[in-house]
């Protein structure tokens, strides 16, 4: 079996990879790396599955797979400069990171040039549901990079998962940053339809049975959350409003390039960009409900 280096140990990462070292059949311990070495020391102690690597050099040289799941595009690029100092030929590289499709294209070609293979691997779903592997992943690549990574996807780390296979990579990052647009869009309109229901006195429980009946699936979660007033909550594992930006902002450069508008888009991002004014970077995506209550003359905050 090969072995596994795992590089980002954010929340959904740290989730991801201890069920990788859980559930996997692997002949050795994955390798797992952190810019804050605590982290990886403290991830890697939970289990004698795991095995916290002596640098970011150490883990790749030591892997034939190396995933990454880091922050930013920036925090890929950074890592991939030091990649760029191992001798990588015949790995693969698994990039689980939610980055400008440009950036997955440019990665991909920088490794290939070093011998290395390349996916694109973006995640559709949070922490609770990463946890619970029930993600979806999005695998894009040559499909014969995809075949070496495949059997450690389905019911290891994630539910299912949508192939790619010999496509341009910019598919999956297009496909991760618009799949995450309907899902924002989607709570935009719930906070709306909230605050409208509070508005006009449409008591919230017929509003619960509407959304519990006609849109199965996390409204009606996400409805409860905003009816407790838990959408202000920093603990909880919905998404924060900075990675809402991110994205929404990758997006609107793909649409200014293509020449569309998006006006949801516009919407979805004005409500975040003032609660993260508000709030932080750490505040949830759900606290647009506060922003838009405080535009129908309501608090932000629902006691």
């Amino acid at each position: 079996m090969p072995r596994i280096a795992w590089i980002g140990l954010g929340s959904i990462g740290e989730a991801i990879s201890t069920n990788l070292a859980q559930y996997a059949p692997l002949a050795e311990p994955v390798l797992v790396w952190n810019r804050t070495a605590e982290k990886a020391e403290r991830v890697a102690a939970a289990t004698d599955r795991m095995e916290a690597a002596r640098s970011l050099a150490d883990a790749v040289s030591r892997a034939d797979i190396v995933c990454l799941c880091l922050a930013d595009d920036a925090a890929v690029s950074g890592v991939v400069d030091v990649v760029g100092e191992v001798d990588v030929s015949g790995k693969l590289f698994v990039d689980l990171s939610t980055v400008h499709p440009d950036t997955n294209q440019a990665q991909a070609d920088r490794l290939q040039s070093l011998g290395a293979a390349y996916i694109a691997c973006p995640i559709f779903g949070g922490v609770a549901m990463a946890i619970e592997r029930q993600i979806t992943l999005v695998l894009a690549g040559p499909s014969d990079a995809i075949a070496k990574f495949e059997p450690f996807t389905k019911d290891i780390i994630c539910k299912d998962t949508i192939k790619l296979a010999d496509q341009p990579l910019r598919e999956a990052g297009m496909l991760k940053l618009v799949g995450n647009f309907v899902r924002f869009s989607a709570i935009e309109v719930l906070c709306e339809a909230t605050v409208l229901s509070e508005k006009i006195g449409l008591p919230k429980e017929t509003l619960a049975r509407f959304v519990e009946a006609m849109t199965p699936g996390p409204s009606a979660g996400q409805l409860a959350m905003l009816h407790s007033g838990a959408y202000s909550d920093l603990t909880t594992s919905i998404a924060p409003i900075s990675m809402a930006l991110k994205e929404n902002g990758y997006l609107n450069d793909l649409a200014q390039q293509s020449g569309a508008r998006l006006r949801t888009l516009d919407t979805v991002t004005a409500h975040a960009e003032r609660v993260n004014e508000m709030r932080g970077p750490d505040a949830k995506l759900l606290a647009i409900y506060g922003s838009i209550r405080e535009e129908n003359g309501l608090p932000f905050d629902r006691k």
